[in-house]
């Protein structure tokens, strides 16, 4: 494997997010963006050759991503370091996704005044964005929230893969529920 193609490599790996062709050049140093997109070809052809655990997948946006292929998740995600958030900033960062834009007052009214240390955090790890209006904020999700989860950037659209894992969720705790009882 030739340096250029080890570098893209390792830059996809190290972001631990979708990158662009531009952001993977200006990281290392590529010449040109012809090069960048050959690379990530070639690593994502020999991906798929190996049939490994790893994929390199395209996104919307011009995005590229190196990550664990998803039918393996269930099976090894419990050996993960502990998550980046606590459930609560989780469940508050889904109310802002589903509602958004929304005003950080009343985020507050629904979550419960912990939610501004929720919110704290959040814009710190660069989820959401809190832009002052009037005496609150009106928050809404970032690219970066779109990028980490998988998301859609569109917010529509965003918000309708959203509401299908809610969904999905809602539906398997009912019917563990349902198996219990039996």
């Amino acid at each position: 494997m030739d340096e250029t193609k080890r570098l893209v490599e390792a830059a996809l790996y190290i972001s631990g997010r979708p990158l662009t062709k531009n952001e993977i050049q200006q990281a290392t140093q590529i010449p040109t963006l012809k090069k960048v997109r050959d690379c990530i070809q070639q690593l994502a052809e020999e991906y798929e050759e190996r049939e490994g655990a790893l994929e390199i997948v395209r996104l919307p946006h011009q995005r590229f991503v190196l990550q664990m292929k998803p039918e393996l998740t269930e099976d090894v995600s419990h050996l993960a370091p502990q998550g980046l958030l606590a459930l609560g900033e989780l469940k508050t960062l889904i109310y802002i996704a589903l509602s958004q834009p929304i005003l950080q007052s009343d985020v507050v009214i629904y979550r419960g005044s912990h939610s501004y240390k929720h919110i704290k955090n959040l814009e710190a790890h660069g989820f959401i964005e809190a832009i002052p209006s009037g005496r609150t904020k009106e928050l809404a999700t970032t690219e970066m929230f779109a990028d980490y989860f998988g998301f859609d950037y569109e917010i529509d659209k965003l918000k309708g893969q959203l509401k299908k894992i809610i969904k999905k969720i809602r539906i398997e705790q009912s019917e563990l529920a349902a198996t219990a009882e039996k």
